[in-house]
């Protein structure tokens, strides 16, 4: 009886072949889930640059469309007192700087909009900024460790914006910034943005950006040839830092008085309805509850729930109509 058993070397080659098509069934489809998965990387972030694209034209648009608002409301309202209006009595809405929230419809779409007053925060942007951020030392009288963090932080903004190579106590000069990588630090004369502060060592330990990354504890520093901004502190723009330094509060009655604030802003409740009388007549005694005539606008914008959106931060001089020379800028961001 003949052997019908097949040849060994023809079933090495049918295994070998068997082996390649696997080989290459498995490379086709891992080339396959590759491209689905860069195409679906692709339209996110297209879909995601498009959304960020679209929310800037939208937060751009609103904040022209808030200028003008604020030029009508000041026609016709000339008391410009913060912390007092009763929203639900008036017959139209207002928009004063006093960190009230507002939403709009802009052409179909929801922008969440809140206006502040520029004058307030630390002023940094003269030849001794450091005196101006003496007082917030107070804050530290029960806590030797941070009174002497402090002042070698005031000490390093002394040397930043000095013209001479003279150490302060606990100060940085030239060379020492060098060696921390920080190099052609320091200015050595005037601030010109107030974000430099916060390249100074020691910054993070006392300040923090607000909720919109912004260094809100400090003035705007005015562009050249631009006016400056009044010297008042409006109480609805301080930082909770400035409210405890200036008026000397405890933590308790700071987190009363934030807690007062925020409800005016969220549930328009007045500050007097909130506060205890004695708390109300110190604040206004620090801070200012009228209009400088200066107004950050924070529009937050959106093509829809759960797309990309964009948050602009703009600053100008708004009076009750447009100068010839059209609005001039202290602050454009887009974030």
């Amino acid at each position: 009886m003949k052997d019908c058993n097949i040849p060994s070397a023809l079933k090495d080659e049918k295994g070998a072949a068997l082996i390649t098509v696997l080989c290459f069934v498995v490379l086709v489809a891992m080339v396959t889930a590759s491209a689905v998965t860069v195409s679906q990387i692709s339209n996110y972030t297209s879909r995601t640059s498009t959304d960020r694209s679209v929310s800037a034209y939208l937060a751009e648009g609103a904040a022209a469309r808030v200028q003008w608002l604020i030029m009508a409301d000041k026609r016709k309202f000339t008391s410009r007192a913060l912390g007092e209006t009763e929203y639900d009595q008036e017959e139209q809405e207002r928009f004063l700087a006093d960190g009230t929230f507002h939403k709009m419809d802009y052409y179909g779409t929801e922008v969440k909009v809140t206006i502040y007053d520029m004058s307030s925060g630390y002023d940094i942007s003269d030849d001794n900024p450091a005196r101006h951020l003496e007082t917030q030392k107070l804050a530290f009288s029960d806590n030797a460790e941070l009174q002497e963090a402090f002042s070698a932080f005031t000490d390093c903004v002394k040397d930043y914006v000095d013209k001479d190579e003279f150490l302060q106590l606990k100060g940085m000069e030239k060379s020492a910034y060098a060696a921390k990588g920080l190099y052609p630090l320091p200015r050595n004369g005037r601030f010109q943005f107030r974000e430099e502060i916060m390249l100074i060592p020691g910054f993070g330990k006392f300040y923090q950006p607000d909720s919109y990354g912004r260094i809100s504890s400090f003035r705007l520093i005015p562009p050249l040839n631009m006016q400056r901004i009044g010297q008042g502190n409006d109480f609805f723009s301080a930082s909770r830092e400035q409210i405890m330094s200036r008026c000397s509060f405890s933590t308790e009655q700071g987190d009363k008085v934030i807690e007062a604030r925020d409800k005016w802003k969220n549930e328009r409740i007045p500050l007097n309805q909130s506060l205890d009388p004695a708390l109300m007549t110190t604040l206004k005694g620090r801070f200012s509850f009228r209009e400088s005539g200066f107004f950050t606008i924070l529009v937050e914008a959106s093509p829809g729930q759960n797309r990309a959106k964009r948050i602009l931060a703009a600053s100008m001089q708004i009076g009750t109509q447009v100068i010839s020379r059209g609005t001039r800028y202290y602050e454009w961001v887009s974030y």
